[in-house]
């Protein structure tokens, strides 16, 4: 290659690499975030775990008696003598027997699958608003005063039931007790404008990545196997560095969120459990970049990928079914196993599958040129017979 060939071939190497990792976002977000179906299974694996469970029941709880007067209604059964110990039984009921009921009712199946469908209709309703859609009737999210707050007040109700004190609810409560901002009218706009531009850009960056790694090979003349591997090193560094950002961010987030160290695992867990995509990228990223550079070495000059291209010689030549056979096993496998396999768009597989055949049979030729005759001695001639 020329020098200004050279700067423009790993030009468009680095812009493919930085490309790559904004789109790895974007796709997260996307997936995750956005996402109904995904959004409800990570609120159901959510209330599974026993930390964030106990953290949602204390909400409930503290919701609760936020609408009883439990005080009073201690001062209204006990003797004249013992009302002074009101205060320190309402503080025990609200610290211990709240939060323990409302952990047994939300471990029951029925109110977790509610749960589950609850989230799901929440989550569709906040993405309307976000979209900038009608609203609609929806039971758990309004949107007065601009702001968006699901409302938690039926499950309190739903408490208050089991503990047997739905008639002493509080006429007079505040109207803001067991009802949760999710987000401020001065986030709207920008959250609106946020789902826009990634709805645009999830689908145009993965596009504009794959277009930018085939240019930068295809122009990279006689150093072509060079800029593949250097396509492999690309994906498996963009795979370490959101690995990485992910247990940095976790870190800082939950610092920044939780002052309190008791507090602080559940949120680490809703972390976890909120970028498992992120985590999925990352790891398939890493298992792709690493198998191009292994394709890229088997393809090399040097003695050992020699060697394997010898001892795959006779079945490239003779038994080429086979050995598509075998590899097609391999990427159905490998697709099997990646973690993203259930969120895969068909044609992503299409895509991959068709840069592995690609690959497949760049070897394959490659090997029958270096080897153009059966390496093996024929039946019953001795080697250099004639």
């Amino acid at each position: 290659m020329s020098k200004k060939r050279g700067v423009l071939v790993w030009s468009l190497l680095g812009l493919a690499t930085l490309l790559l990792f904004v789109s790895s976002l974007t796709v997260w977000s996307k997936r995750q975030l956005l996402d109904d179906q995904a959004w409800a299974d990570s609120s159901a694996q959510l209330l599974a775990n026993d930390e964030v469970r106990g953290a949602i029941a204390q909400k409930l709880s503290d919701g609760l008696f936020a609408r009883v007067d439990v005080e009073a209604q201690l001062r209204e059964r006990l003797p004249e003598r013992s009302q002074g110990a009101a205060p320190a039984l309402a503080a025990a009921l609200q610290n211990t027997v709240g939060p323990a009921a409302a952990d047994r009712l939300l471990q029951r199946p029925r109110v977790q699958a509610l749960w589950e469908n609850a989230n799901k209709r929440a989550h569709a309703a906040v993405l309307r608003v976000l979209e900038g859609k009608e609203l609609g009737k929806n039971g758990n999210i309004s949107t007065a005063n601009g702001e968006v707050t699901l409302d938690l007040r039926p499950a309190i109700t739903r408490l208050a039931t089991r503990l047997g004190v739905e008639d002493k609810l509080k006429a007079n409560a505040d109207p803001a007790a067991g009802q949760l901002v999710i987000m401020k009218s001065s986030q709207l706009s920008a959250a609106q404008t946020a789902v826009k531009v990634l709805k645009a850009l999830s689908s145009l960056l993965l596009i504009a990545v794959v277009a930018l790694y085939a240019l930068a090979i295809y122009l990279a003349q006689g150093r072509r196997r060079l800029l593949l591997g250097a396509t492999g090193a690309s994906l498996l560094f963009v795979g370490l560095v959101i690995a990485s950002l992910r247990r940095f961010l976790g870190g800082v987030i939950v610092d920044a969120l939780v002052k309190t160290e008791a507090n602080k695992q559940p949120v680490r867990v809703i972390w976890s459990l909120e970028t498992s995509v992120m985590r999925d990228i990352a790891v398939i990223l890493v298992v792709y970049g690493a198998l191009v550079l292994l394709a890229t070495g088997l393809a090399g000059p040097n003695r050992p990928a020699v060697a394997v291209r010898r001892w795959l010689a006779p079945s490239f030549r003779h038994h080429p079914i086979a050995v598509w056979a075998a590899a097609l096993a391999l990427f159905l496998i490998l697709l099997a196993w990646g973690p993203t396999a259930g969120n895969r768009q068909l044609l992503g597989v299409l895509l991959l599958a068709a840069t592995t055949a690609v690959a497949i049979e760049a070897l394959r030729r490659q090997t029958l040129r270096e080897f153009p005759e059966d390496p093996r001695p024929a039946v019953g001639k001795a080697p250099g017979a004639t």
